[in-house]
């Protein structure tokens, strides 16, 4: 079985949200088959900043659907975009 990476950009409840407590309240609500892969804070303005994560999740149908819900629905979390979706390729899964 694959594997999707789906990257989603999110939006904290505030700018004194700190990003390692966002990222952090996403990481507690990942079921056991979500990994987190990657993140990056993206700053937007006056202190305000967006964090891009990247998740890996099993390639079963509504899977990136799931991970969308789960993001949004993480505490501190106030908006939610989904950027892309993606097979994970076997090759890249071995660097990990």
């Amino acid at each position: 079985m694959g594997s999707y990476v789906v990257r989603v950009k999110v939006l904290p409840t505030g700018p004194e949200v700190p990003a390692q407590q966002l990222l952090d309240s996403i990481k507690g609500r990942l079921g056991d088959d979500m990994v987190l892969r990657n993140s990056k804070e993206e700053p937007i303005a006056f202190g305000l900043y967006a964090l891009v994560v990247d998740i890996v999740a099993p390639e079963v149908e509504g899977e990136i659907d799931k991970v969308e819900q789960v993001v949004a629905s993480a505490p501190l979390v106030a908006q939610s975009e989904l950027i892309a979706a993606s097979r994970l390729s076997s090759q890249l899964k071995n660097l990990r």
